[in-house]
């Protein structure tokens, strides 16, 4: 069975839509502002996403960590990410399950959980 490296192949896509987003900067202010941040005055754990990606793709990497720093911290391990998953691919093994630990998810909400905290605290 042929083995797809779906995680390189994803990065790489990502990778291309940073540098359209970064294009079409000029237009997106007509882009609707998050409805969370609308509503209540809270920003959502997601807030300054689309800031970072686009400080991202041009090439400015300090506002980029300002609006999103997680987003820069998986930038920096997807290279990694992506050979594991090439070399994966290429000797021809599946992905391993995912974990099924509560520890696992627990750590996975915390981190969602510090970003917002963050946000909420530098009022992003």
């Amino acid at each position: 069975m042929r083995r797809i490296p779906w995680l390189a192949l994803a990065g790489g896509v990502a990778l291309l839509g940073i540098r359209l987003l970064a294009w079409a900067a000029p237009w997106l202010p007509a882009l609707p502002a998050c409805p969370l941040k609308a509503l209540t005055g809270v920003p959502c754990a997601t807030c300054g996403l689309t800031r970072c990606l686009i400080a991202l793709g041009q090439g400015r990497l300090r506002e980029a960590f300002h609006w999103y720093p997680a987003a820069l911290v998986v930038l920096a391990l997807w290279p990694f990410a992506a050979l594991w998953d090439l070399t994966r691919a290429w000797r021809g093994r599946p992905y391993p399950p995912l974990p099924s630990a509560l520890g696992w998810r627990l750590l996975a909400l915390g981190l969602l959980l510090g970003v917002w905290a963050l946000q909420v605290a530098r009022h992003i």
